[in-house]
């Protein structure tokens, strides 16, 4: 069943989700085609870059991401009050970031200038672009929408890159968001296209393994977000986590190893609800994820009777 994006998103634009995109037909057109044999793996990094550009843009802090051969997830914050504190000049200016529209070669600076100086005489229309820049839609529109255009051009084709529109699912607790990123570092290892998480390619563990040191915590990616959905966690302890993860499924072992204990109770959750309530499964995707009494309230704040939990239907 399709839902409005209104059920899925907040319509104050605030929260924490896990967003999903995949390629037509599943086609593999990040990876190497095996009807050809062509690599497109390099389309991998283009979608990784993006992501990056955006987030330092828009005002919406990235938590993790992975990109796949025909897909690719991401967790993040939407926090519209984090363009309140922009100014109308810098509104203008991450717009014509995004959208620069076309440039003469030799005039580019100065045709800047003077579409700048429109917006800036408009007021009604920096509303409006002060809106879209706290926009999880806009904000997916322009990772998905020039990257189709950029490999079709490649292929010398038109028509769908990307499969429909994006899918969402809001993270309504500390112990999911956590949970979430933990299941998006690892999709390489589920895949089999990696063994060790450290090693994975294009995600957002590897990111932060070359850019930050394991004794410092884990921040947004962006740098930008003021704190984290849950209590802070070393990066070395997020790296124990995901790996206890991944061996506990793998090895159907459920205990609780005493490197990880302090990461689920200060995400107030156990051993239990972090593979029942909170870690997202493969093929079973569901519009919100949290413990009962999360979802719960969250049926209540969307005026709906009931929220479908993996086992269960939770009315509110």
């Amino acid at each position: 069943m399709t839902y409005p994006r209104s059920h899925l998103v907040d319509p104050k634009g605030s929260g924490v989700y896990h967003v999903y995109s995949r390629c037509v037909r599943r086609a593999w057109l990040c990876g190497v085609d095996e009807s050809t044999g062509q690599d497109f793996t390099h389309r991998r990094a283009w979608i990784e870059q993006r992501v990056l550009e955006l987030s330092s843009i828009f005002s919406i802090s990235v938590f993790a991401y992975a990109v796949m051969s025909n897909h690719y997830h991401l967790v993040l914050k939407v926090d519209p009050n984090g363009s309140a504190s922009w100014t109308d000049s810098d509104i203008a200016d991450k717009w014509l970031k995004v959208c620069p529209g076309r440039l003469p070669k030799d005039k580019g600076n100065d045709v800047l200038s003077i579409r700048k100086a429109a917006l800036l005489s408009d007021p009604a229309r920096l509303m409006e672009l002060r809106a879209r820049l706290s926009s999880l839609s806009w904000f997916m529109r322009f990772i998905n929408e020039p990257l189709a255009r950029l490999a079709n051009k490649e292929d010398h084709c038109t028509g769908r890159f990307w499969e429909g529109r994006f899918r969402s699912q809001v993270l309504l607790d500390e112990a999911s968001a956590l949970a979430c990123m933990v299941y998006v570092d690892l999709n390489p290892v589920r895949a089999g296209i990696a063994d060790d998480p450290q090693e994975s390619e294009f995600t957002s563990l590897r990111h932060r393994l070359d850019h930050q040191s394991l004794d410092k915590p884990v921040v947004a990616l962006n740098g930008e977000s003021p704190s984290m959905p849950f209590d802070p966690i070393e990066l070395t302890d997020y790296v124990s986590l995901v790996r206890w993860t991944a061996d506990s499924q793998s090895d159907q072992r459920q205990g609780t190893s005493p490197d990880v204990h302090p990461c689920l109770t200060r995400s107030h959750t156990n051993t239990d609800s972090w593979f029942r309530d909170h870690l997202p499964k493969p093929n079973h995707w569901q519009r919100a994820i949290g413990s009962i009494g999360s979802l719960r309230t969250h049926a209540a704040e969307i005026g709906q009777c009931w929220v479908r939990s993996r086992s269960k239907v939770c009315y509110r």
